[in-house]
């Protein structure tokens, strides 16, 4: 029950909505025949990374959380529903990841931490706080491969969500994500990379793929990497459902041959999470 196949979902998105709903259960279905027991959407997935965009999208997504719902129960897999708009108490919207179980049934929600509100060297100001309300909790799932998490796109920035995972046991991270064509060629590949040797264990980085016609252009490239820090599986720019297989005995056999994580000096340094699980 170690090995596993990750089906990579990256949407081509346009402006209708429910037209990127249909694709992205296509690409779960073509994910699914090429035998991924896992399939993984990307960061907002029916709705192109603009403010505008991602509030007419918010009264779908009742609906597409219950469409992916069936998809899952229809393949029996698990299925990392991206992150889609959920409102909020005050008006605005969580950007929340659901994953589903192979019984259609919720295992887990998380809710993206930190709020790109930054002005990327050659490309507009991104004020994501004006739409979003930042979560408050960082939890795991359990599945027949072990331990996992989701995190949401801008939350791969901070290495100490990932050393609080470490502590939880979790051997395979699923992000979500939206990184544009300025943020993504300078940094997608390398979060990714070095996620996954921090923890030593597998990261799954899945993106919309390139849309030159969006105001927000994504970088596509969804990544699948090693808890050695090498790229299983590069997506390109287009859509695609990219899949591929992993053991997650190798995380294991990794730490055991290189102890990085016994060898924390925890009597000098530790992160640990204050706030709920």
């Amino acid at each position: 029950m170690n090995t596993v196949t990750i089906g990579m979902c990256q949407i081509g998105q346009g402006y209708d909505c429910a037209q990127n709903l249909e694709r992205s259960l296509a690409l779960v279905d073509e994910a699914c025949a090429g035998g991924a027991r896992v399939a993984v959407l990307p960061e907002m997935f029916f709705t192109p990374y603009e403010p505008p965009a991602i509030k007419r999208a918010a009264s779908l997504s009742r609906e597409a959380l219950e469409r992916v719902r069936e998809r899952a129960a229809r393949h029996g897999v698990l299925i990392v529903a991206g992150s889609m708009p959920w409102e909020a108490p005050g008006g605005k919207l969580y950007n929340r990841s659901w994953v589903i179980g192979p019984n259609g049934e919720v295992v887990h929600h998380h809710d993206k931490l930190h709020l790109f509100d930054c002005t990327p060297p050659g490309g507009p100001p991104v004020i994501e706080s004006e739409t979003i309300e930042p979560g408050d909790s960082l939890g795991t799932f359990e599945t027949p491969w072990g331990t996992a998490a989701a995190v949401v796109c801008y939350d791969i920035r901070f290495p100490q969500l990932t050393q609080v995972l470490i502590e939880k046991g979790v051997r395979l991270i699923f992000v979500p994500a939206a990184f544009s064509v300025i943020t993504g060629p300078a940094h997608w590949e390398m979060l990714v990379r070095v996620r996954a040797l921090e923890l030593q264990g597998f990261v799954a980085g899945v993106q919309p793929a390139r849309s030159p016609s969006l105001r927000y252009a994504p970088h596509g490239h969804s990544l699948l990497a090693s808890p050695w820090g090498e790229i299983i599986l590069e997506a390109g720019e287009g859509e695609t459902a990219a899949v591929a297989s992993i053991d997650l005995d190798r995380a294991q056999a990794i730490r055991d041959r290189f102890p990085l994580i016994e060898h924390r000096r925890l009597d000098l340094y530790q992160t640990c999470w204050k706030a709920k699980p």
